[in-house]
């Protein structure tokens, strides 16, 4: 298992252990990274980020029109990408198609235009914003020229019991260890209850919560009997 811990700034590690409730075993630890509220924001930032904006106006918009949501409903019953729901379809070939999506190439650290407490509606939307472009899949990765296989985002939408939260600025999340690397950040985005949501059909929001770093890694056996890395 290995251990994310938020990166809060130029601050040494601290080797002391701890217990969480569980009885797993944690490390306090600070960030070896500045956290993403203390970057100064450039022109391009904000050039970006009115990009963003606009894109997630435009998606948005698509999902309300009735006869488009009909059209990927139709799509989706018919067996077309029959994998991907309606407000994933709609990102990946619509907005894709018209030339709206925002930070396409995938990369390692902070995104251009996006901060801390940035919320999403739609999974659909972090790929849009370039924040996590894997649709389905938890860890988002990118292959070096070396061959070398990082991860560079992690979404904990809930869905599976591969997160295990000890506090806000650490967690621990089940992946495969070819995708993390000690000192490296990974974005993380967690999925929240959000009640105000619920005009859009769902009661939760996608939140960024910053760069986050690999502290330690074990693997164990898992629920059905697999090894499982674990991330701290």
């Amino acid at each position: 298992m290995a251990a994310l811990c938020q990166k809060l700034g130029n601050v040494k590690s601290s080797s002391k252990l701890n217990r969480a409730k569980d009885g797993k075993r944690v490390i306090t630890c600070k960030g070896l990274f500045r956290d993403d509220k203390e970057k100064p924001f450039t022109a391009i930032w904000y050039e970006t980020r009115r990009n963003i904006k606009k894109a997630l106006s435009f998606y948005r918009e698509l999902l309300d029109k009735k006869k488009t949501v009909n059209k990927l409903w139709q799509e989706h019953e018919n067996g077309r990408n029959s994998g991907l729901k309606v407000h994933i379809r709609a990102a990946k070939v619509v907005v894709r198609t018209v030339g709206k999506w925002v930070n396409t190439s995938k990369q390692i650290g902070p995104i251009s235009g996006t901060k801390i407490c940035d919320h999403f509606y739609w999974r659909g939307e972090l790929s849009i914003v370039g924040l996590h472009h894997e649709f389905q899949r938890g860890i988002d990765y990118m292959k070096l020229i070396n061959g070398k296989i990082l991860a560079t985002s992690i979404v904990d939408s809930g869905r599976y019991d591969n997160v295990d939260e000890i506090c806000s600025d650490k967690l621990v999340y089940c992946g495969e260890e070819q995708y993390m690397d000690d000192k490296m950040p990974v974005r993380v985005i967690r999925k929240v209850n959000d009640d105000g949501s619920g005009d859009r059909g769902c009661n939760y929001k996608f939140v960024y919560d910053g760069l986050f770093c690999v502290t330690e890694y074990w693997k164990e056996k898992g629920k059905f009997g697999k090894e499982i890395y674990n991330f701290y």
